[in-house]
């Protein structure tokens, strides 16, 4: 198969994106989209947003020094 074949089959994901009228999207239709559990997305969540909140912490604390 060439390059080529593949950029002619690749879908963007954002195609399959429902829009709501924020933008928001719930567990279930990020699943839906991603073809995963809806508590699979809730544990990938779970571990950004544990992830982000180190980050401030460190960097914050770093300004304070």
């Amino acid at each position: 198969m060439h390059e080529e074949d593949d950029e002619d089959e690749y879908e963007e994901p954002t195609d399959k994106v429902p829009q709501n009228n924020e933008g928001h999207m719930s567990q279930q239709e990020v699943a839906e989209v991603l073809g995963m559990s809806r508590s699979r997305v809730s544990e990938l969540e779970k571990k950004a947003l544990r992830k982000f909140k180190y980050y401030l912490l460190k960097k914050y604390k770093e300004e304070d020094l």
